[in-house]
C-alpha cells in the first residue's frame, strides 16, 4: 500500500469581522440556555462554522422542518394532495402556543395547512397534519423519527410535530442543517413555502417570522423557533452568485440576536470565501503505478469525481492531501475501479475523499506477456 503526503497551500488564515444589525424589537432577553450555531456550504460539505453544534438541544419549532419533510413526502407519494381536506379534531384545535385559527370540526385543505405551518408556525396545524399522516400524534413522532434516522440526523429524537418544550424533545444545530438541505433536495417544487412573507387564513393575515427574507442577501426559506427554555432559534439558507449556504443558529436571546447572528455568517462567507476545485476526473494524480498482468506496464490513478472545497479566496489557510492506492495494480481493471483514495484535510481538521481510479481501462495481457512479466518477476528483474 503506497501512502504518498502532498501539501497544495500553506498560507495564514485571517480573521473574519463580525457583522450584526441593531435590535428591531423591545422583547426582554432571556439568558437561561445554551447556544449553537452551524454554518455549511452544501455543494462541497465544507463545514464553515460548528460552535455547539451537534450538542442537543430544544429544537422549539425548528422541529416544524421535519413535519414539513414528511408532509412534503406524503404529496410527493401520492398520499394526500395539495387539495386534500383535513379534518381539525378537538386536540388540534385546543393546541396551545403560534396558531393558525383553525376550527375544530371543520377540514382545512394540506396546502392551506402547509402555509399555516411554513409561514406562521401553527402548532394547530401541525397537531392536524400529524393526525391526518400519523393518526396520532404519537404515531406522527414514531415516523419522525424513522426519517431523522434515515436522514442521518444522530443528535436528534422527535415526540411531537410542533416542538412545544418536551424533556424527550431534542435535536442539534448540525440535525437541522441536514434536514433544511433534505427539503430543499428532495422537495424543490414545494421549498417556495418556507420563503413566503405572509398568509391570511380564516380572516387573520399573519407574517412571517423570519426578518431575513427582507434583507436582499439571496435568503429564500427558512424557519424560526422559540420557547423560554430554548431560546431564539433560526434555520435558513441563502444563495449569492451560484453559490449557497445554510445557517442554523440556536439559544440565542431575542429576535434581534439570531438574526444578527445569522446575518454575521451570510456577509462573512459570501464576500470572502469561494468554491475551489482541488482535483478533476482525468487529471493525473499517481503516474507510473505498476500493472501486474495487464496490457500495459504502468497506469495513472485519477479521481473518480471532483473534490471541492469552500475556503476563503485569499487565505485557504493549509490544506493537504493524502493518497493511499494499492500497488502494483492487478489487470483487469475498469476504468470506474476504486484502487485507493484521496483524502484532502484542510487546516480546520475537516477530510473530503474521493475513490483513486484508473486513467483509463486496464485489459488483462496475453500469455506470453504475463509469463514474461512473472518470470522477471522471479528472476528480481
Amino acid at each position: 500500500m503506497k501512502k504518498l503526503l502532498l501539501t497544495l497551500l500553506t498560507l495564514l488564515p485571517i480573521a473574519a469581522a463580525a457583522q450584526t444589525i441593531s435590535p428591531t424589537n423591545n422583547e426582554s432577553p432571556i439568558t437561561n440556555h445554551d447556544t449553537a450555531a452551524y454554518v455549511l456550504h452544501p455543494a462541497t460539505g465544507t463545514v464553515l462554522v460548528n460552535d455547539n453544534g451537534d450538542a442537543r438541544m430544544g429544537p422549539a419549532s425548528l422541529t416544524k422542518l421535519m413535519t414539513l419533510y414528511l408532509t412534503f413526502d406524503a404529496l410527493k407519494s401520492g398520499r394526500i394532495t395539495l387539495q386534500t381536506q383535513v379534518p381539525v379534531s378537538e386536540k388540534a384545535w385546543r393546541t396551545e402556543g403560534s396558531k393558525m385559527f383553525i376550527e375544530v370540526g371543520k377540514t382545512v385543505p394540506v396546502e392551506d395547512l402547509i402555509r399555516g405551518i411554513a409561514i406562521v408556525s401553527g402548532n394547530d396545524a401541525c397537531v392536524a397534519i400529524a393526525e391526518q399522516l400519523g393518526g396520532t400524534e404519537a404515531g406522527f413522532a414514531e415516523m419522525m423519527n424513522a426519517k431523522a434516522k434515515e436522514l442521518g440526523m444522530t443528535g436528534s429524537h422527535f415526540v411531537n410535530p410542533n416542538g412545544l418544550p418536551d424533556p424527550d424533545e431534542y435535536t442539534t444545530a448540525h440535525d437541522i442543517a441536514r434536514v433544511l438541505m433534505a427539503l430543499f433536495r428532495d422537495f424543490p417544487e414545494y421549498k417556495h413555502y418556507l420563503a413566503e412573507e405572509e398568509f391570511t387564513y380564516n380572516g387573520i393575515k399573519q407574517q412571517n417570522r423570519n426578518g431575513l427574507l427582507h434583507v436582499g442577501l439571496g435568503i429564500d426559506a427558512g424557519k424560526t423557533g422559540h420557547t423560554e427554555e430554548s431560546g431564539f432559534h433560526l434555520a435558513s439558507t441563502a444563495e449569492q452568485n451560484g453559490e449557497r449556504l445554510v445557517v442554523v443558529v440556536m439559544g440565542q436571546n431575542s429576535f434581534a440576536g439570531r438574526e444578527g447572528e445569522s446575518l454575521k455568517y451570510y456577509r462573512q462567507f459570501f464576500s470572502t470565501y469561494q468554491t475551489r476545485t482541488l482535483y478533476k476526473p482525468g487529471q493525473v494524480i499517481a503516474p507510473n503505478v505498476p500493472v501486474w498482468h495487464g496490457n500495459r506496464r504502468t497506469t495513472a490513478l485519477t479521481v473518480a469525481e471532483p473534490l471541492a472545497v469552500y475556503v476563503n479566496r485569499a487565505n485557504p489557510g493549509t490544506i493537504s492531501a493524502t493518497m493511499h492506492y494499492t500497488s502494483p495494480v492487478v489487470a483487469p481493471a475498469a476504468a470506474d475501479k476504486p484502487l485507493g483514495e484521496l483524502t484532502v484535510t484542510l487546516q480546520s481538521g475537516q477530510t473530503f475523499t474521493s475513490a483513486l481510479v484508473p486513467a483509463q481501462a486496464i485489459s488483462s495481457g496475453g500469455f506470453l506477456s504475463n509469463y514474461t512479466q512473472s518470470l522477471a518477476h522471479t528472476l528480481g528483474f
